[in-house]
């Protein structure tokens, strides 16, 4: 959320892809293994070895309103590939599934659109100092699946993969800019609150984001360069107002955030963000993100003209 509004008339287009990667594992035994075919069969304890990439293709466009206020939409085409591996828990060796069919996970790509957010944001220049407040809300469109703890406790085939969260979320964000020199100080807060709980019961978790950095050309006339950190803060994820044993039961992550951006021909630019996380408090098994990457272009048009 940058604290300059466009000119009244301007929209600005930015198509972004966004790639990430996550490793995780859990040792599991009956009768959560398979409620069913552990009641006629015990079986060795295993481990479920999961690796993720996850991929966004976002479109994020703003309207200038007035000199002040510009209206926002964020939507994306979400691409997540699921790698897995059933493993012997003594001798982490893959193995075949014990009663003919995983239920809990599968070697899949899954891909669809999330949930669209829609804001307005209003800005408040005094001096070298700009201040911004942002507004809105998410529309529940991407898909969400049934409470798969519940499905594996019956022996029935689930997955865990959800695309939006199937309620509308209030979202509220600030942020706070001092200009000295070529330096731009930047700090700002943003947060996710969803309310109630969706058709399947499911309520996710509050997410909390908030970040500081400096931004300069570093006296280059079409370059920008950004270093700051930022803090993500999720709380755990509930199905039928319960915290579940595994999933999202909570985590915080403290990342480093770098970008550099260059204007290569006016009104045309591109940039490439990285995000490394340097220190995550988690409860349980959880994924583990070794960076983020971000490629953008974006470019600028005057609708009035």
């Amino acid at each position: 959320m940058g604290p300059a509004t466009l000119p009244r008339g301007a929209l600005q287009l930015e198509l972004s892809i966004t790639g990430s990667y996550a490793q995780t594992g859990h040792a599991i035994a009956c009768p959560e293994i398979n409620a069913v075919g552990c009641a006629m069969q015990s079986v060795p304890p295993e481990w479920h070895d999961l690796n993720l990439f996850f991929s966004d293709i976002q479109l994020h466009a703003e309207y200038g309103l007035t000199r002040w206020l510009a209206a926002e939409l964020e939507w994306a085409l979400r691409i997540v590939h699921l790698q897995f591996t059933l493993e012997d828990l003594a001798t982490r060796q893959p193995i075949a599934a014990p009663f003919g069919g995983e239920i809990h996970h599968r070697t899949e790509t899954l891909v669809g659109p999330n949930d669209p957010w829609l804001s307005l944001r209003a800005v408040k220049q005094l001096g070298p100092w700009a201040m911004a407040l942002r507004l809105g809300l998410t529309l529940p469109i991407g898909s969400t699946v049934p409470n798969p703890f519940a499905l594996g406790r019956e022996g029935k085939e689930h997955h865990h993969i959800q695309f939006g969260t199937g309620t509308v979320d209030p979202l509220v964000g600030t942020e706070i800019r001092r200009l000295i020199g070529r330096f731009t100080l930047t700090g700002w807060l943003f947060d996710r609150a969803p309310l109630y709980e969706n058709g399947h019961g499911y309520r996710a978790g509050n997410q909390l984001l908030g970040g500081m950095a400096a931004t300069s050309n570093l006296w280059l006339r079409r370059w920008t360069f950004s270093l700051g950190l930022m803090v993500f803060h999720e709380e755990p994820e509930r199905w039928s107002g319960i915290v579940e044993t595994e999933g999202n039961l909570g985590r915080t992550d403290l990342l480093i955030d770098t970008a550099v951006g260059w204007q290569f021909a006016d009104p045309w630019s591109v940039s490439l963000a990285v995000r490394v996380p340097i220190v995550t408090w988690a409860v349980g098994a959880q994924m583990g993100t070794p960076a983020l990457g971000v490629l953008s272009v974006s470019r600028r048009f005057d609708l009035l003209r």
